[in-house]
């Protein structure tokens, strides 16, 4: 039985944030693997202006290439569906029925998951763990079902790095230079 981390998100672009929680999960929760989810529709960010499930995957295949310990799934591109992720749970539960499965959330998660479609089911198919940062106090009704791990601070957003591209400031050392060079080449984000 193998322990498999899930970690879901937009990923637009996929920056070293992402990749120092995802190694920490590994390293802290003792996961063999880790699947990448590049979000397809999400309920709470319906209206926002995101790239391509196509750029997505590139984007995180090249942020990932020579890692074994991260592999990337399209489980929720392709489909016209909200991309709900008791849903993708419950498929990957299908899947992997023999793995335990860890669901990896940022600590600023933990009191917004109550308000997710179904967390029960969540709950119930996947253990939910949560990057624990210095300024995030674990609140809400799941908080103590929650295993924590710890991540070093890293104040970060994809937004934040879409809003340096288009003011034409650097990026470099905030994605991996591949991602960097994609952004570069496809003029994403200008």
């Amino acid at each position: 039985m193998a322990n498999l981390g899930v970690f879901g998100g937009t990923f637009d672009p996929p920056h070293i944030g992402h990749l120092i929680l995802a190694q920490s999960a590994c390293e802290q929760l003792n996961l063999d693997k880790i699947i990448i989810i590049p979000a397809g529709k999400q309920p709470h960010k319906s209206n926002l202006n995101i790239s391509s499930g196509k750029a997505r995957l590139e984007m995180l295949e090249l942020a990932i290439a020579g890692d074994d310990r991260f592999e990337i799934s399209d489980i929720e591109l392709g489909s016209d569906d909200i991309s709900y992720t008791y849903k993708t749970i419950s498929r990957l539960r299908e899947l992997y029925p023999e793995n335990e499965l860890y669901f990896l959330i940022g600590g600023d998660n933990i009191s917004d998951i109550e308000t997710w479609m179904k967390p029960e089911e969540i709950f119930g198919k996947a253990v939910v763990a949560a990057a624990m940062r210095p300024e995030y106090e674990p609140s809400g009704k799941f908080k103590n079902d929650i295993r924590l791990f710890n991540m070093p601070p890293i104040g970060l957003s994809s937004t934040e790095i879409r809003d340096m591209v288009k003011n034409k400031r650097s990026i470099k050392y905030l994605v991996p230079e591949k991602v960097e060079n994609y952004i570069r080449k496809n003029k994403l984000y200008i």
